[in-house]
């Protein structure tokens, strides 16, 4: 009776996990298909930014190139977004790169986590 109860508990289990593996499968059946991806074509109305290999240490001149990527983000924006931006075109580091506005007073919190440029003093 001890290992027919055993049996029982096994195959129990069994069979549980191969249904808990098999609730992916279930799900996607019901989730509508995503459209393929749409080809965005870019245009050439807005200018590529160039990119240095490095940036400046002119901290001035350096946050120029950081100035000009978050121009369509508006006056307030998110570090994310920057961070983003940056990354898509290539810029070295980044977090080094945004941690030296911040300590500088270059990049400054305006509130509700966004961030806004500020002139560089001249000191």
């Amino acid at each position: 009776m001890a290992a027919a109860g055993a049996s029982i508990v096994l195959v129990g289990l069994a069979v549980l996990s191969f249904l808990i593996s098999m609730i992916p499968r279930l799900t996607g059946l019901f989730e509508e298909k995503a459209p393929p991806p749409v080809e965005k074509v870019e245009t050439a109305t807005k200018p590529k930014t160039i990119v240095p290999d490095k940036l400046p240490k002119d901290l001035g001149a350096a946050s120029t190139i950081y100035i000009s990527l978050t121009e369509d983000l508006g006056e307030a924006f998110n570090l994310i977004d920057l961070h983003k931006k940056s990354k898509e075109i290539g810029l070295p580091h980044p977090h080094l790169s945004i941690n030296r506005f911040r300590e500088a007073g270059v990049l400054v919190a305006v509130g509700d986590g966004r961030f806004s440029w500020q002139p560089l003093s001249e000191e």
